[in-house]
């Protein structure tokens, strides 16, 4: 009985052992790379939030847009097209167009009779908005045409749905970078 129960003690540690040695050896399979580590790094600073003012403005929105669609007829965009199949009609192909300037781009969506800016990143102090609004003016401007004062460096100028939406990203007061977000169906 001693023997049986001696021989039944030694294969449970046994068995044991081997577990604890499997589970190591899992551990040390799934552990990820640094590099993939500090792409998720990378990826939680980006998602922390950044304090917006949102302004519903729908006038100065459409002047915006208005500035925005003159600024895509300066020639000194360079243009590239690619044809995209219409998501409503597949026998129609449209065309996606992508302007650049420097650091400066915009990227419309043609269709068969209309165009649509669904996307803009200004980057460019040789482009104006409104006249005044400029790559490295002053956050006052833009409190000035707005009436209000910024309190954050992330201000954003649109609409009811946030359908079209103008970005004003400011570091130490002077304006770094304008985007648009638009939408087309």
């Amino acid at each position: 009985m001693k023997r049986h129960l001696l021989t039944s003690i030694g294969i449970l540690i046994l068995l044991i052992s081997c577990k604890q040695k499997e589970t190591q050896k899992i551990e040390i399979h799934e552990q990820k790379p640094t590099t993939e580590l500090k792409a998720e790094t990378e990826k939680i600073v980006e998602e922390i939030p950044i304090p917006e003012q949102y302004f519903e403005n729908d006038s100065l929105r459409i002047l915006l847009e208005s500035d925005l669609e003159k600024l895509a007829l300066n020639p000194k965009f360079d243009l590239k097209t690619e044809p995209r199949i219409n998501t409503h009609n597949e026998t129609i192909t449209d065309t996606v167009k992508t302007q650049t300037f420097d650091k400066t781009k915009i990227y419309s969506y043609r269709a068969k009779d209309k165009e649509w800016i669904y996307a803009a990143k200004i980057r460019s102090s040789e482009f104006k908005f409104l006249e005044f609004i400029k790559i490295g003016v002053n956050k006052k401007t833009l409190e000035n045409i707005l009436k209000s004062e910024l309190e954050t460096d992330l201000v954003k100028i649109g609409d009811l749905e946030n359908t079209s939406v103008f970005i004003f990203t400011f570091e130490n007061d002077t304006l770094k970078t304008i985007d648009y977000q638009g939408w087309v169906d």
